[in-house]
């Protein structure tokens, strides 16, 4: 693995990395359909550490009945499924490794090494994973759909010197003269940026900064289509619609309402992965009520969510792990059941800026 990945990406204002990006499959739509109405579908992909095993297994249910997307966007969690989610179900079975993921396949656990290391673990097998995951022909459907269809694939880290978050285009990755394995890798570390959980794991080098979960700032990031969208409608005259549809890799709910309220134990590690799950949680509210009141807030925008609503059994949240595979399974299953129910139960933007905000 090179000690510094290189993108193609340049460093931009955020909003204006996803106007840019989303223009084209914009113009590409409105040129498609000559009469009517436009519309837009967009997919954002939240964090959510384990509780990636809900999108996961949302997105296996939902299956071939999901539209193809003009643009997909992940962070942290969200980013591992974004690519799967992007090219559509012909690759969905890939998925199916969320059922039951445990530490062993993300993680390998080093708390006696902390004091000299960036984190209490290092993510070997997680890059095992994402490289067979990241597969040739992964790659080149990835470019297909952006050469062909000017889809965009885009997922956000944070950079800790700056503490900016910053938009990386998989996509125009994907689609670069560079060879199959340079593509595979500049991939690989910007998701594993994206999902670099603080304290727990390793931030990644990328342009010689350091990137980490690109939940740190915003888990949804929308703003930039509406501004690709009115410029668009502006200068054709025609409407176009957009919807929104926000897969939350969480529950929604405190701990105490979850159940799963627990003594964070007398160490600094333990304190250190408690501060960091309460900054994430907080993150993930905090960017879906945001997110949520600015789509309510714009003509032609339609934004609809689900979330992982369901209680984790007792018998899973007595035993161990970040990534838990009694928990990750229940998840997973969990959430191939409600992708499965036609129609899909989505919340509406009401109903999650209320949940959102007793919250």
């Amino acid at each position: 693995m090179p000690e510094t990945a290189t993108t193609t990406e340049p460093v931009e204002d955020e909003e204006a990395i996803i106007a840019r990006s989303a223009m084209p499959a914009i113009e590409k739509a409105v040129a498609a359909d000559r009469r009517g109405a436009v519309e837009l579908n967009i997919l954002t992909l939240s964090a959510g550490g384990q509780y990636g095993a809900f999108g996961a297994g949302f997105l296996r249910g939902w299956g071939a009945d999901r539209p193809s997307f003009d643009l997909v966007t992940g962070v942290s969690a969200g980013s591992l499924l974004a690519p799967i989610a992007f090219v559509g179900p012909a690759y969905d079975r890939t998925l199916d490794l969320y059922d039951g993921l445990s530490d062993d396949d993300v993680l390998r656990e080093n708390i006696l090494a902390a004091p000299f290391s960036p984190a209490l673990a290092d993510t070997t097998p997680l890059q095992a994973l994402l490289d067979q995951q990241l597969s040739d022909a992964l790659i080149t459907r990835i470019a297909e759909r952006q050469k062909n269809e000017n889809a965009q694939l885009l997922i956000a880290a944070t950079n800790i010197d700056t503490t900016a978050n910053r938009i990386f285009s998989l996509s125009d990755v994907a689609a670069s003269e560079a060879d199959i394995t340079t593509r595979r890798d500049c991939m690989r570390e910007v998701i594993m940026a994206s999902s670099a959980i603080p304290v727990f794991l390793p931030p990644r080098n990328i342009d010689d900064n350091l990137y980490a979960d690109g939940g740190l700032r915003d888990h949804v990031f929308l703003r930039g289509i509406e501004s690709a969208r009115a410029q668009v409608a502006r200068k054709t005259g025609r409407t176009i619609r957009v919807n929104a549809f926000i897969v939350v890799n969480g529950q929604l709910r405190t701990p105490e309402e979850a159940g799963e309220a627990e003594d964070a134990g007398d160490s600094i590690v333990g304190y250190a992965l408690r501060a960091a799950d309460i900054l994430a949680d907080e993150t993930l509210r905090d960017s879906l009520a945001e997110t949520i009141r600015f789509g309510q807030s714009q003509p032609g925008w339609t934004v609809q969510g689900i979330f992982a609503d369901t209680l984790i059994p007792r018998e899973c949240r007595e035993q161990e792990g970040r990534f838990n595979p009694c928990v990750t399974r229940h998840l997973f299953q969990y959430g191939a059941g409600i992708g499965q129910q036609r129609p899909i139960p989505w919340r509406n933007a009401h109903d999650l800026l209320e949940i959102a905000n007793k919250l």
